[in-house]
């Protein structure tokens, strides 16, 4: 009997196609449905200084017309398909996804590349979508951990673009004309510079359909993938507004008129290529990742400091984060700081039995193998390791690496990463609060 069948995962099938995209294919003989991705190698990270927010205005604007069809015409194309469509920009990729039915494959993928490839741009539309992303800006900074995580990873980056919002700002994204959307698109949208993914009900024939339509694309650009330098602006990137030369290396304080006190409060971390992302991985999730965690126990189960609390690890191409992230109320901050650095203390100078490191070893196993059976995130996974690591990474290989971490390995990483005397404490909280009555459930009627 086969106790762990992962092992015998078939590697995505991968085919280069014309102009250099890269298509890769996971059948998944139990799904009744496929989903494609459109990826963009390059995401917000990638972006000159006068660009800042280009790669997210660029995913919007692909929805708003094409050459033949009104932005009205293309929503109710897929809605007549019954095709779920999303899109997202991160810091270091671009993703265009859509989901549907086999027998409306071809039609959702001939629409999908119209979509991404032949753009209208129209000036109104420009300015149209230039008020909507403006007010998508504005939101963020009214939600409380948006605003500070922004703020937190603009600290500890410094003048490093991962520093810099997604969103760009409401100055840098005024100045993107259709011209210079253009350009930008010519060179992003370029065959180099994609990976298009797809997982499902992969009958034959499929992969016919999708070599053919992205080969008529058409968006070849003689200088490679990548951004257009462009001298016509005299923004600069997006940032945050804090002035870093004089703030405290250890403490940033932001305030609003709200209720809870939301905190960040960490270090910078690791690129996902270093030797210590498996055990960070483990380390974050030991401290705050499920409900046995340490952190997620002390915090909320033993003192009942915070409703939400846990720990994370950001992992980008050169430069990464790891935090400890949620939210309470003003008057517990101070004992909640407390607590997260008295766990920390406490694992680097006692370590970690062999039992827990055993639980969270299993824990960040299953939660990787149960991932195998969702068709999306095979997709995503196919794409991602091709962006991140420029190859695939068997199931198998990381479960061998997650097996070979001792705890001598996470003392460490907690010692380097995790050290209390240097964690950079980011507070966004109301100034002056005081608990209203009607949140004192004993003077509800």
């Amino acid at each position: 009997m086969n106790l762990d069948p992962y092992r015998n995962e078939t590697p995505p099938r991968r085919e280069n196609l014309p102009g250099g995209a890269v298509l890769l294919s996971v059948p998944m003989r139990t799904a009744h449905a496929v989903t494609l991705g459109v990826w963009l190698r390059t995401g917000s990270q990638d972006e000159p200084s006068g660009l800042g927010g280009v790669s997210h205005f660029l995913e919007h604007i692909v929805f708003k017309g094409t050459r033949k069809r009104s932005a009205l015409e293309v929503a109710e194309t897929f809605d007549r398909i019954g095709a779920a469509v999303d899109a997202f920009t991160t810091k270091d990729m671009v993703a265009f996804t859509i989901k549907v039915l086999p027998e409306y494959f071809a039609e959702a993928v001939a629409l999908l590349s119209e979509m991404l490839f032949e753009p209208e741009l129209d000036p109104r539309l420009v300015k149209l979508e230039q008020d909507v992303v403006c007010e998508e800006i504005q939101e963020a900074l009214d939600t409380p951990e948006d605003r500070l995580h922004d703020a937190f990873a603009g600290q500890l980056y410094g003048s490093h673009a991962r520093g810099r919002p997604i969103l760009g700002s409401p100055g840098v994204v005024r100045t993107f004309s259709p011209d210079l959307l253009r350009r930008q698109h010519q060179r992003l949208f370029s065959p180099a510079n994609l990976i298009i993914s797809m997982a499902g009900n992969i009958l034959a024939g499929f992969h016919e359909v999708v070599a053919e339509t992205f080969a008529r694309t058409g968006l070849a650009d003689p200088a490679g993938p990548g951004f257009v330098d462009e001298e016509t602006t005299s923004h600069a990137a997006a940032s945050i507004d804090l002035d870093l030369d004089e703030a405290d290396p250890f403490r940033l304080d932001l305030t609003s008129p709200i209720i809870q006190t939301y905190f960040e409060i960490g270090n910078l971390g690791i690129p996902f290529h270093h030797e210590d992302r498996v055990p960070v991985f483990l380390l974050t999730n030991i401290l705050g990742g499920g409900m046995s965690s340490r952190i997620f126990q002390a915090v909320r189960e033993r003192e009942g400091l915070a409703y939400t609390v846990y720990n994370y690890a950001d992992m980008g191409r050169d430069i990464g984060l790891v935090s400890c992230a949620g939210s309470c109320s003003p008057d517990k901050l101070e004992r909640l700081e407390d607590v997260i650095r008295m766990e920390y203390y406490r694992l680097i100078s006692e370590g970690v039995m062999t039992t827990e490191l055993d639980s969270n070893r299993a824990q960040i196993k299953s939660q990787l193998i149960f991932s195998l059976e969702g068709m999306v995130n095979q997709m995503f996974r196919a794409a991602r390791n091709e962006i991140l690591y420029g190859r695939f990474l068997p199931v198998s290989e990381l479960v061998d690496q997650i097996d070979s971490v001792e705890v001598e390995d996470i003392v460490r990483c907690a010692e380097t990463y995790f050290n209390p005397e240097s964690l950079l404490v980011a507070v966004h909280g109301p100034e002056g609060f005081s608990p209203s009555p009607d949140l004192n459930p004993s003077t509800n009627p």
